[in-house]
Protein backbone atom coordinates (compact mmCIF):
# COMPACT_ATOMS: atom_id res chain seq x y z
CA UNK A 1 0.00 0.00 0.00
CA UNK A 2 2.83 2.54 -0.09
CA UNK A 3 4.79 3.29 -3.31
CA UNK A 4 8.45 4.64 -2.62
CA UNK A 5 8.82 7.87 -4.63
CA UNK A 6 12.26 9.30 -3.71
CA UNK A 7 15.02 6.98 -4.40
CA UNK A 8 19.40 7.58 -4.10
CA UNK A 9 20.89 8.72 -7.32
CA UNK A 10 20.99 6.19 -9.54
CA UNK A 11 24.59 5.76 -9.75
CA UNK A 12 25.12 4.74 -5.81
CA UNK A 13 22.34 2.11 -4.71
CA UNK A 14 21.76 -1.47 -5.51
CA UNK A 15 18.31 -3.13 -4.36
CA UNK A 16 17.64 -6.31 -3.86
CA UNK A 17 14.37 -8.08 -3.10
CA UNK A 18 13.76 -11.51 -0.69
CA UNK A 19 10.82 -12.99 -0.10
CA UNK A 20 9.76 -14.15 4.18
CA UNK A 21 6.78 -13.42 6.01
CA UNK A 22 4.51 -13.91 3.19
CA UNK A 23 5.82 -10.73 1.32
CA UNK A 24 8.32 -9.11 -0.63
CA UNK A 25 10.96 -7.75 1.35
CA UNK A 26 13.11 -4.56 -0.61
CA UNK A 27 16.70 -3.26 0.48
CA UNK A 28 18.44 -0.63 -0.73
CA UNK A 29 22.00 0.14 0.41
CA UNK A 30 25.02 1.94 -0.97
CA UNK A 31 26.93 0.15 -3.90
CA UNK A 32 29.92 -0.26 -1.28
CA UNK A 33 27.59 -2.43 1.12
CA UNK A 34 26.76 -4.93 -1.60
CA UNK A 35 28.47 -7.51 0.65
CA UNK A 36 25.63 -7.58 3.21
CA UNK A 37 22.75 -8.71 1.13
CA UNK A 38 23.77 -12.28 1.81
CA UNK A 39 23.50 -12.14 5.32
CA UNK A 40 20.30 -10.03 4.88
CA UNK A 41 18.92 -13.07 3.24
CA UNK A 42 19.94 -15.11 5.64
CA UNK A 43 18.12 -13.52 8.59
CA UNK A 44 14.97 -13.42 6.38
CA UNK A 45 14.96 -16.82 5.78
CA UNK A 46 15.94 -17.49 9.19
CA UNK A 47 13.32 -15.45 11.26
CA UNK A 48 10.56 -16.26 8.99
CA UNK A 49 10.95 -19.69 10.06
CA UNK A 50 11.07 -18.95 13.48
CA UNK A 51 7.70 -16.84 13.11
CA UNK A 52 6.01 -18.31 10.57
CA UNK A 53 2.63 -20.24 12.79
CA UNK A 54 2.04 -22.23 9.84
CA UNK A 55 5.41 -24.15 9.86
CA UNK A 56 5.28 -26.97 12.11
CA UNK A 57 9.33 -26.32 12.37
CA UNK A 58 8.70 -22.86 13.73
CA UNK A 59 9.03 -21.46 17.49
CA UNK A 60 5.11 -19.84 17.04
CA UNK A 61 4.07 -23.66 16.47
CA UNK A 62 6.05 -24.96 19.30
CA UNK A 63 4.28 -22.23 21.72
CA UNK A 64 0.97 -23.25 20.02
CA UNK A 65 1.02 -26.87 20.58
CA UNK A 66 2.36 -26.87 24.33
CA UNK A 67 1.67 -25.71 27.32
CA UNK A 68 5.22 -26.63 28.77
CA UNK A 69 7.84 -23.30 29.01
CA UNK A 70 9.41 -23.33 25.82
CA UNK A 71 13.14 -21.00 25.57
CA UNK A 72 13.27 -18.80 23.02
CA UNK A 73 16.61 -16.71 21.09
CA UNK A 74 16.47 -13.50 22.60
CA UNK A 75 14.91 -11.53 19.20
CA UNK A 76 11.65 -14.19 19.48
CA UNK A 77 11.24 -13.19 23.26
CA UNK A 78 11.30 -9.62 22.76
CA UNK A 79 9.01 -10.06 19.83
CA UNK A 80 6.75 -11.85 21.91
CA UNK A 81 7.22 -9.09 25.10
CA UNK A 82 6.36 -6.25 22.72
CA UNK A 83 3.62 -7.92 21.25
CA UNK A 84 1.74 -8.52 24.47
CA UNK A 85 2.94 -5.02 25.89
CA UNK A 86 1.11 -3.17 22.78
CA UNK A 87 -1.78 -5.88 23.48
CA UNK A 88 -1.85 -4.14 26.60
CA UNK A 89 -1.62 -0.76 25.82
CA UNK A 90 -4.44 -0.89 23.27
CA UNK A 91 -7.14 -2.80 25.43
CA UNK A 92 -6.86 -5.76 23.27
CA UNK A 93 -7.39 -3.83 20.31
CA UNK A 94 -3.73 -5.08 19.23
CA UNK A 95 -4.11 -9.03 19.93
CA UNK A 96 -1.09 -11.10 19.19
CA UNK A 97 -3.76 -14.40 20.35
CA UNK A 98 -5.81 -13.93 17.42
CA UNK A 99 -4.74 -17.21 15.22
CA UNK A 100 -7.74 -19.18 16.34
CA UNK A 101 -10.00 -16.28 15.16
CA UNK A 102 -7.91 -16.12 11.46
CA UNK A 103 -8.63 -19.83 11.02
CA UNK A 104 -12.45 -19.19 11.54
CA UNK A 105 -12.49 -17.13 8.81
CA UNK A 106 -10.19 -19.49 6.35
CA UNK A 107 -7.83 -16.34 5.21
CA UNK A 108 -5.12 -18.81 4.95
CA UNK A 109 -7.27 -21.72 3.29
CA UNK A 110 -10.82 -21.14 2.08
CA UNK A 111 -12.37 -17.52 3.36
CA UNK A 112 -15.99 -17.72 4.46
CA UNK A 113 -17.91 -16.16 6.93
CA UNK A 114 -17.69 -18.24 10.49
CA UNK A 115 -20.95 -19.38 12.63
CA UNK A 116 -21.62 -16.80 15.34
CA UNK A 117 -21.46 -19.29 17.85
CA UNK A 118 -18.06 -20.44 16.72
CA UNK A 119 -17.02 -16.78 17.06
CA UNK A 120 -18.28 -16.29 20.42
CA UNK A 121 -16.75 -19.40 21.66
CA UNK A 122 -13.33 -18.57 19.83
CA UNK A 123 -13.47 -14.87 21.61
CA UNK A 124 -14.23 -16.51 25.28
CA UNK A 125 -10.61 -18.28 24.26
CA UNK A 126 -9.10 -15.46 23.40
CA UNK A 127 -10.31 -13.96 26.96
CA UNK A 128 -8.85 -16.83 29.12
CA UNK A 129 -5.58 -16.96 27.75
CA UNK A 130 -2.42 -15.00 27.96
CA UNK A 131 1.55 -15.47 27.56
CA UNK A 132 3.93 -15.95 30.54
CA UNK A 133 7.36 -14.60 30.36
CA UNK A 134 10.38 -16.62 32.10
CA UNK A 135 13.09 -13.55 31.95
CA UNK A 136 16.01 -15.25 33.10
CA UNK A 137 15.28 -18.44 31.17
CA UNK A 138 14.41 -15.90 28.18
CA UNK A 139 11.51 -18.44 27.84
CA UNK A 140 7.54 -18.13 27.56
CA UNK A 141 4.29 -20.54 27.92
CA UNK A 142 1.03 -20.64 27.16
CA UNK A 143 -1.61 -20.22 28.89
CA UNK A 144 -5.57 -20.96 27.50
CA UNK A 145 -6.19 -22.46 24.37
CA UNK A 146 -5.99 -19.21 22.33
CA UNK A 147 -2.95 -19.43 19.23
CA UNK A 148 -0.23 -16.82 18.79
CA UNK A 149 -0.36 -15.35 15.33
CA UNK A 150 1.96 -12.34 14.83
CA UNK A 151 1.11 -11.51 11.21
CA UNK A 152 0.38 -7.60 13.11
CA UNK A 153 3.71 -7.48 14.03
CA UNK A 154 6.50 -9.62 12.77
CA UNK A 155 7.14 -7.51 9.44
CA UNK A 156 7.66 -4.32 11.74
CA UNK A 157 9.85 -6.23 14.10
CA UNK A 158 11.90 -7.14 11.53
CA UNK A 159 12.06 -4.18 9.74
CA UNK A 160 13.69 -2.81 13.23
CA UNK A 161 15.65 -5.92 13.35
CA UNK A 162 17.22 -5.24 10.18
CA UNK A 163 17.77 -0.79 11.23
CA UNK A 164 20.07 -2.72 13.96
CA UNK A 165 21.94 -4.76 11.53
CA UNK A 166 22.65 -1.96 8.98
CA UNK A 167 23.24 0.65 11.29
CA UNK A 168 26.17 -1.51 13.42
CA UNK A 169 27.95 -2.38 10.43
CA UNK A 170 28.21 1.20 9.67
CA UNK A 171 25.50 1.79 6.91
CA UNK A 172 23.63 5.18 7.24
CA UNK A 173 21.64 5.88 4.33
CA UNK A 174 19.17 2.93 3.79
CA UNK A 175 15.82 2.23 2.39
CA UNK A 176 13.61 -1.00 3.59
CA UNK A 177 9.78 -1.71 2.69
CA UNK A 178 8.52 -4.78 3.95
CA UNK A 179 5.02 -5.30 2.12
CA UNK A 180 4.28 -1.86 3.03
CA UNK A 181 6.59 -1.23 6.24
CA UNK A 182 8.95 1.34 5.11
CA UNK A 183 11.66 2.45 7.08
CA UNK A 184 14.22 5.01 5.39
CA UNK A 185 17.04 5.94 7.22
CA UNK A 186 19.88 8.53 5.84
CA UNK A 187 17.79 11.42 4.27
CA UNK A 188 14.42 12.38 3.86
CA UNK A 189 12.18 9.94 2.04
CA UNK A 190 8.85 10.69 0.30
CA UNK A 191 6.61 7.81 0.13
CA UNK A 192 3.52 7.60 -1.85
CA UNK A 193 0.18 6.34 0.09
CA UNK A 194 -1.98 3.90 -2.78
CA UNK A 195 -5.68 4.71 -2.84
CA UNK A 196 -7.02 1.64 -1.77
CA UNK A 197 -9.97 1.83 -3.91
CA UNK A 198 -8.25 3.52 -7.00
CA UNK A 199 -5.62 2.71 -9.01
CA UNK A 200 -3.68 6.03 -7.67
CA UNK A 201 -1.84 7.74 -5.19
CA UNK A 202 -3.62 8.77 -1.96
CA UNK A 203 -0.84 11.17 -1.45
CA UNK A 204 2.50 11.26 0.14
CA UNK A 205 4.35 11.79 3.11
CA UNK A 206 7.72 12.53 3.67
CA UNK A 207 10.15 11.18 6.64
CA UNK A 208 13.68 10.47 7.55
CA UNK A 209 14.36 7.76 10.47
CA UNK A 210 10.63 6.66 10.48
CA UNK A 211 8.97 3.83 9.83
CA UNK A 212 5.42 4.01 7.64
CA UNK A 213 3.18 1.11 7.90
CA UNK A 214 -0.18 0.81 5.93
CA UNK A 215 -2.85 -1.52 6.55
CA UNK A 216 -5.77 -1.74 4.37
CA UNK A 217 -8.46 -3.96 3.24
CA UNK A 218 -7.45 -4.66 -0.54
CA UNK A 219 -4.90 -7.01 -0.17
CA UNK A 220 -6.93 -10.25 1.44
CA UNK A 221 -10.18 -10.23 1.48
CA UNK A 222 -13.57 -11.55 -0.02
CA UNK A 223 -17.40 -10.16 -0.80
CA UNK A 224 -20.27 -12.36 0.19
CA UNK A 225 -23.72 -11.21 -0.40
CA UNK A 226 -22.73 -7.60 -1.06
CA UNK A 227 -20.32 -7.48 2.16
CA UNK A 228 -16.69 -6.37 1.82
CA UNK A 229 -14.87 -8.87 4.34
CA UNK A 230 -11.65 -8.23 5.45
CA UNK A 231 -8.48 -10.04 6.86
CA UNK A 232 -7.98 -7.12 9.80
CA UNK A 233 -10.38 -9.07 12.47
CA UNK A 234 -11.45 -6.75 15.73
CA UNK A 235 -10.52 -9.48 18.87
CA UNK A 236 -13.35 -7.82 20.34
CA UNK A 237 -16.50 -8.97 18.31
CA UNK A 238 -14.56 -11.56 15.93
CA UNK A 239 -15.42 -9.66 12.76
CA UNK A 240 -13.01 -7.21 10.21
CA UNK A 241 -13.22 -3.31 10.95
CA UNK A 242 -15.98 -1.84 9.56
CA UNK A 243 -14.96 1.78 10.22
CA UNK A 244 -11.50 2.47 7.80
CA UNK A 245 -10.68 0.66 4.73
CA UNK A 246 -6.92 2.15 5.11
CA UNK A 247 -4.89 3.19 7.97
CA UNK A 248 -1.13 4.72 7.65
CA UNK A 249 0.95 4.91 10.88
CA UNK A 250 4.62 6.66 10.76
CA UNK A 251 6.50 6.08 14.32
CA UNK A 252 9.80 5.34 15.35
CA UNK A 253 10.06 1.86 15.34
CA UNK A 254 8.78 -0.73 13.13
CA UNK A 255 6.96 -2.68 15.49
CA UNK A 256 4.79 0.29 16.55
CA UNK A 257 3.93 1.06 13.19
CA UNK A 258 2.81 -1.76 11.92
CA UNK A 259 0.72 -3.42 15.03
CA UNK A 260 -1.00 0.19 15.19
CA UNK A 261 -2.04 0.51 11.51
CA UNK A 262 -3.51 -3.18 12.41
CA UNK A 263 -4.98 -2.26 15.64
CA UNK A 264 -6.72 1.22 14.69
CA UNK A 265 -7.88 -0.81 10.76
CA UNK A 266 -9.52 -2.81 13.32
CA UNK A 267 -11.49 -0.50 15.29
CA UNK A 268 -13.01 3.17 15.11
CA UNK A 269 -12.97 6.33 15.58
CA UNK A 270 -13.42 6.46 19.15
CA UNK A 271 -10.44 3.99 19.49
CA UNK A 272 -8.18 6.27 16.88
CA UNK A 273 -8.41 8.99 19.55
CA UNK A 274 -7.74 6.82 22.33
CA UNK A 275 -4.43 5.71 20.46
CA UNK A 276 -3.29 8.94 19.75
CA UNK A 277 -3.75 10.04 23.64
CA UNK A 278 -1.42 6.20 24.37
CA UNK A 279 0.73 7.00 21.89
CA UNK A 280 1.78 10.83 21.59
CA UNK A 281 4.52 10.12 18.91
CA UNK A 282 2.82 8.96 16.20
CA UNK A 283 0.98 9.99 13.15
CA UNK A 284 -1.94 8.74 11.55
CA UNK A 285 -3.83 8.74 8.11
CA UNK A 286 -7.09 6.74 7.99
CA UNK A 287 -9.54 6.16 4.90
CA UNK A 288 -13.22 5.92 6.02
CA UNK A 289 -15.68 3.81 3.35
CA UNK A 290 -16.88 7.45 1.74
CA UNK A 291 -13.64 8.35 1.28
CA UNK A 292 -12.80 11.22 3.48
CA UNK A 293 -9.92 11.04 5.35
CA UNK A 294 -9.07 11.39 8.97
CA UNK A 295 -5.70 12.99 10.28
CA UNK A 296 -3.69 13.40 13.31
CA UNK A 297 -2.50 16.26 14.01
CA UNK A 298 1.04 15.55 13.51
CA UNK A 299 -0.28 13.69 10.45
CA UNK A 300 -1.55 16.99 8.49
CA UNK A 301 2.58 18.57 8.36
CA UNK A 302 3.24 15.44 7.19
CA UNK A 303 0.61 14.65 4.50
CA UNK A 304 0.40 15.70 1.08
CA UNK A 305 -2.32 15.26 -1.49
Amino acid sequence: MVLLLSLFSSATPLRRTFFGFDTFIEVELPRKYISLFPEIDRLVRQYDALWNRFSSESLITRINTSHLWIPLDSETFHLLKEAVTLSEKTRGMFCPLIGGLMDLWGFSTTPRVPDPRDLARELQVIRESTIMFDEERKAVARVGEAKLDLGGIAKGYFVDLLVRFLRERGVTRFLINAGGTVFGAGKTWEVGILHPRKRELLGRVKVRNLCVSTSADSFRFFEKDGNRYHHILNPKNGYPGKTFISVTVIAPRGSLADALSTAIMAGDEVFLSSVLGEFPGIAVLAVKEDGSLVLSPSMRGLFQR
